[in-house]
């Protein structure tokens, strides 16, 4: 009997992964936040792939999305070399060699958020993946607060927080709130006034918190992260 269960247990793994691609590539983690003051020349935030199948394989990187502050630049580094925005290239890596790689926003002394998306993909005939790695600096002090062109604010911290996010905003036209992660799906959502939003449900990444008017109107938006 033991046996029979057994064998069903087996067929029932096998037909789950019968069909799925191999894996030939992982990512150390595909969301990256670092958050310093605005004093600080440089902000790096570092990831690695390794190499898990069985011959050595080539990587191309490019640009996939850079959203930066007016005023700020930003490199993307692997191998000892680093390169502007104006360039896309391709690495090689050895069976289970890792290699770090990162991004480096140089804010110029400017507060603000940048955020950049890069796309990992397959150089070598016959081995497909495709992985993307997304990074965010945050160059400011200890909360967030955003600024909209009519002097209104938003201020959202702790931040990184792990059960709550204190909410404070000088503007009646917002009316409601809404948690979306970075493709953008909503994830959580409420009324305002809200002083206090409960996250403890929320997976440990990167989010955007947006405030809006009662015709969905986005005005104020702020990166935060869930520990």
């Amino acid at each position: 009997m033991k046996k029979g269960i057994s064998f069903l247990i087996f067929i029932l793994l096998a037909l789950v992964t019968w069909g799925q691609p191999p894996s030939f590539v992982t990512l150390n983690t595909d969301s990256v936040y670092v958050e310093v003051d605005a004093g600080q020349p440089q902000v790096e935030g570092i990831c690695s792939i390794s190499n898990v199948s069985d011959v050595e394989l080539g990587v191309n990187w490019q640009w996939n999305s850079i959203e930066l502050p007016e005023g700020w630049n930003v490199e993307f580094c692997e191998n000892n070399s680093c390169y502007p925005t104006s360039t896309d290239t391709v690495f090689y890596f050895q069976t289970d060699e890792t290699v770090p790689f990162s991004v480096i926003f140089y804010p110029n002394g400017i507060p603000g958020t940048g955020k950049v998306k890069i796309r990992l993909y397959s150089a070598t005939q016959g081995m497909h993946f495709e992985e993307q790695a997304v990074f965010v600096a945050k160059v400011d002090g200890l909360s967030f607060t955003s600024e909209t062109e009519d002097g209104n604010t938003m201020t959202l911290f702790p931040n990184p927080a792990r059960q709550e996010l204190n909410l404070l905003i000088e503007n009646r036209a917002y009316t409601q709130w809404q948690i979306v992660d970075l493709t953008g799906k909503q994830r959580l959502s409420g009324q305002i006034p809200a002083y206090r939003v409960d996250i403890k449900n929320l997976s440990p990444s990167i989010y955007i918190f947006q405030a809006m008017t009662a015709e969905k109107l986005i005005i104020a938006t702020e990166f935060f992260v869930k520990e």
